[in-house]
């Protein structure tokens, strides 16, 4: 195939993803702007976030200074907003027993807080209390569904299937997997859905990676492959 229509078919699915995702108001317009360029910045900046970098300080690496700076800030101004940004980052530097302390501190300052609350169901997660975590991730997502432009309901989804309630994980992957094509979702779902005895349906998901990858630029490929090579493992 040449290559120009390589970059108009991924292009378009960009495009398809934006729309999928919710994010036709900020995204949609740079993509059709700027073509391929403005497709692959959509693609590294949303399609490939990891779960662990999910929220305020996702991608970005975070150092011991900043954590003390905003350990700081916490203390002195003791406000919701501080203890939450405190949790971002020290979930993001995968501390995740004190992140869990600085967001429920900050949801005793604001208990209605939405990002603090996002921020405590990720930080229980990534604690490996995934049950724990359920009720919170849901009560975000409950006010939007494309909430941290889907990672939140991703969060539950995740939650949902190491605590063990399959049936809820697979409904919420299944929608996650109609907006976007993002490898890990489909893994996921695959998973979810070989363990409820869908063997068909875990094949399909597979398959999809496999597939969709091909529309992957060369220079992200490295991002995909991984996903690629555990998808054909899992269909022998």
């Amino acid at each position: 195939m040449p290559f120009y229509l390589l970059l108009s078919a991924f292009t378009i699915w960009m495009a398809v993803e934006a729309v999928r995702r919710g994010q036709a108001g900020s995204w949609l317009w740079i993509i059709l702007f700027f073509g391929p360029l403005g497709a692959a910045v959509y693609f590294f900046s949303e399609y490939l976030d990891h779960p662990w970098r999910w929220g305020a300080a996702a991608g970005r690496k975070v150092t011991a200074d900043e954590v003390r700076r905003a350990q700081a800030d916490a203390k002195r101004l003791d406000t919701a907003a501080t203890w939450s940004h405190l949790a971002s980052l020290l979930r993001v530097r995968k501390e995740f027993a004190k992140a869990a302390e600085a967001a429920g501190k900050a949801l005793e300052r604001d208990p209605k807080g939405r990002d603090a609350r996002y921020e405590l169901g990720l930080a229980l997660l990534g604690t490996g209390r995934p049950a724990d975590a359920v009720p919170h991730l849901r009560e975000v997502v409950a006010t939007d569904r494309f909430f941290d432009t889907g990672d939140a309901l991703f969060a539950l989804a995740e939650a949902e299937k190491a605590s063990g309630d399959l049936p809820s994980a697979r409904a919420d992957f299944e929608e996650l997997s109609g907006r976007s094509g993002r490898p890990e979702i489909l893994y996921s779902l695959a998973e979810v859905q070989a363990r409820l005895g869908d063997r068909e349906g875990a094949a399909q998901s597979l398959r999809r990676i496999v597939e969709e990858a091909d529309l992957v630029p060369g220079y992200l490929q490295r991002n995909v492959k991984p996903w690629v090579r555990k998808a054909r493992r899992a269909l022998k």
